[in-house]
């Protein structure tokens, strides 16, 4: 079986962002001496200190690379820029915000005209989460013997979001193709497991700046987990033996807990587990995880896969024991 199913005038603060991404190894030392729940943002290397008022999706602490960048810097071919992998198990793993990689012959973004913030126009990546994601699919096959499928980003952000509509996720056409495989292969996907097995989990993985040791939820308070709310009751979102009651038995610092509770502003999930949630027809239940810096330190970063990979191993057995024979 073929593994991919698809054939096919930035402001002063923006510049620092990309500049500081560029040159990340020198702010990674100073990430132990900040405290990032002040959003304090110290830059010794630039000489320059910001104040996050927003507490948007990420902070510039979290534009550090977790590895050295990839031998290819600059590529057009659609399978670099955007990893795509068929799977064996009900769920489905997305990160669309941790790639390094230019599109050949496309400018940055300048998010001109568009609005701003958690919503709108950011060109900041999610350090680490690229990583994360290929770990939690790793730590999920070795604990459960079957593969996720996945669709991960390995475009920079400044050149692609895919976690945006259209109109504002790339500015340059030449961008489209890539956009387009990331959507479709998660559509493909969703319709291939809810085919055969009515149900699924997807997975979209994130980080942010507000809290290095908190990892938010995001649902749409409920709305991208449709079915499984309606095929097992609201505990199944928000109860003990929900897939954040699981974590939290790690010990984990999770949001919201008690896990009922509204999810916070910000965070309460953007446009991929909107597009491919179950409240769609052709969606299954997608939760956006969130994860603070603590989770996706490279040292840290395995064990972190391995947590989840328990967690979605018991939300499996609980609504979804088919996926596990």
């Amino acid at each position: 079986m073929v593994d991919d199913p698809i054939a096919s005038a930035r402001n002063p603060f923006q510049l620092a962002l990309s500049t500081i991404d560029e040159t990340g190894d020198h702010v990674l030392h100073l990430l132990h001496f900040a405290e990032m729940r002040t959003h304090l943002l110290v830059f010794v290397s630039l000489g320059m200190i910001g104040w996050d008022a927003n507490a948007q999706e990420t902070d510039i602490l979290d534009r550090t690379p977790a590895s050295k960048p990839s031998s290819v810097q600059e590529t057009s071919n659609l399978e670099e820029l955007v990893l795509v992998k068929r799977g064996d198990l009900p769920v489905l793993i997305s990160a669309p915000h941790g790639g390094t990689l230019k599109i050949a012959g496309v400018e940055p973004r300048t998010g001109e005209g568009m609005n701003q913030g958690p919503s709108g126009f950011f060109a900041g990546r999610d350090g680490g989460t690229e990583e994360l994601a290929q770990a939690v699919i790793d730590a999920i096959e070795e604990r459960i013997g079957k593969r996720p499928y996945s669709v991960i980003s390995s475009t920079h952000r400044k050149y692609l979001d895919p976690n945006r509509p259209a109109e504002i996720a790339y500015e340059d056409p030449d961008a489209a193709p890539a956009y387009d495989r990331y959507h479709d292969s998660c559509r493909t996907f969703c319709r291939e497991i809810l085919q055969q097995y009515h149900a699924g989990l997807l997975l979209d993985i994130h980080g942010q700046g507000t809290s290095a040791e908190t990892v938010y939820r995001g649902t749409g308070n409920g709305k991208t987990v449709t079915r499984l709310r309606q095929r097992f009751g609201e505990s199944a979102h928000g109860g003990e033996k929900s897939l954040f009651g699981f974590l939290a038995d790690a010990e984990w610092k999770v949001f919201p807990n008690p896990h009922d509770g509204k999810e916070q502003s910000g965070f309460t999930g953007g446009y991929i587990v909107q597009s491919h949630g179950s409240h769609q027809p052709s969606g299954i239940d997608a939760v956006q995880l969130e994860f603070g810096f603590d989770y996706r330190r490279p040292a840290i970063r395995t064990k972190t896969a391995q947590v989840l990979a328990e967690a979605v191993e018991r939300y499996l057995k609980e609504y979804l024991p088919a996926a596990l024979e």
